[in-house]
């Protein structure tokens, strides 16, 4: 899990945790890149989160709900919650 994406994604439910989505938890080698899912307390998925950071401090991310269909999505210019353009 990278730390960087993880400050892109403002995790607002208290009762939800980030989890590495199961195809980011084989080896990657785009580190600009992040899958993770978003599971309630018994490990139940309820979305998932693609994150993105370019050494430009480009960076962003889509919060998809279970079925991929898009809640939030937001850009910045660097990571971080004040950075946001929207």
């Amino acid at each position: 899990m990278n730390a960087r994406h993880l400050e892109l994604f403002p995790l607002n439910d208290p009762q939800l945790t980030i989890q590495p989505h199961e195809t980011e938890a084989e080896a990657s080698s785009d580190d600009s890149k992040s899958t993770f899912d978003l599971c309630k307390g018994d490990g139940e998925v309820v979305g998932y989160v693609k994150t993105w950071v370019h050494d430009d401090g480009f960076a962003g991310f889509v919060h998809f709900d279970p079925d991929g269909n898009v809640v939030d999505w937001q850009v910045c210019s660097k990571p971080g919650p004040d950075a946001s353009l929207n």
